[in-house]
């Protein structure tokens, strides 16, 4: 435990001590007249935390000032556990971030729905742990079928200008009818949904989508933040796309890039 109030730096000093095959990735969230863009997510097999993983994972969350039952739970069927991911979103104060991840059907857990793939765990020091859920959707499967979804099912659940960013983002997919797979991302205790659009598989390079950025930020009233994520992310993929609403019904776009490997052999 730490002897103090945890920071952003804390959770970073946590997965810069790591040392095994890791993926980390950046993001920015956008809101109509705000953003976030201090934002970092580290992906990585259970075994990179050490000789007792599931023990390690403990001390971390605990240092970080999770609840002592909401990481409890977090730990549940440890052993069907394949990739933890530890992330924090802002400085002051600090989101801090853990997700375990389940092969899809088999995470043996009666507290979530079956087609859960990732159970998350969100809070600021000192302040309550929410979970989401983030749940498999058999439809879509690719760029075509995700736009298709989008009009007819998703656009109720997001606002006009997240549902129109999207869209064209999707026009402008090199392979659209490449592999494009998508969550349905659910709070267990607040309204927040959203939808997580996943491009890596398609290759899709965040410059790419210059102009469809453009709009985004200009309609959300951020013109500054189309060249500040465009440089961010200079040279990198768009990674996924999520949308949706927050636990206030605030719209919001949710840009993850700039993705890279570590001790990968």
């Amino acid at each position: 435990m730490l002897d103090r109030r945890p920071t952003a730096a804390d959770m970073r000093r946590f997965v810069e001590a790591l040392r095994g095959p890791r993926v980390t990735e950046r993001s920015t969230k956008l809101w109509p007249g705000r953003q976030s863009a201090d934002r970092f997510l580290v992906t990585c097999q259970p075994e990179v935390l050490g000789p007792d993983p599931r023990r390690r994972f403990r001390d971390i969350a605990l240092a970080l000032e999770c609840d002592p039952a909401a990481t409890e739970r977090l730990l549940a069927s440890w052993d069907r556990v394949i990739t933890v991911h530890l992330g924090c979103d802002g400085i002051d104060p600090p989101l801090f971030k853990l997700y375990v991840e389940y092969e899809l059907g088999r995470s043996e857990r009666l507290d979530i729905p079956d087609d859960t793939i990732f159970l998350s765990a969100k809070w600021r020091p000192g302040g309550e742990t929410h979970f989401s859920r983030y749940r498999h959707l058999a439809y879509p499967t690719n760029g075509v079928e995700a736009r298709e979804a989008l009009r007819k099912s998703f656009a109720t659940d997001v606002g006009e200008i997240s549902a129109a960013f999207t869209d064209r983002v999707l026009s402008e997919l090199i392979t659209p009818r490449g592999r494009v797979d998508v969550m349905l991302v659910e709070d267990e205790d607040t309204p927040r949904r959203s939808f997580d659009i996943n491009l890596y598989r398609v290759d899709t390079p965040l410059a790419r989508h210059r102009r469809a950025l453009e709009a985004l930020c200009e309609a959300f009233d951020l013109p500054a933040a189309a060249p500040q994520i465009l440089a961010d992310g200079a040279g990198t993929m768009l990674g996924h796309i999520a949308i949706g609403r927050d636990a206030t019904g605030a719209e919001f776009v949710t840009l993850y890039y700039a993705a890279s490997k570590h001790d990968h052999r």
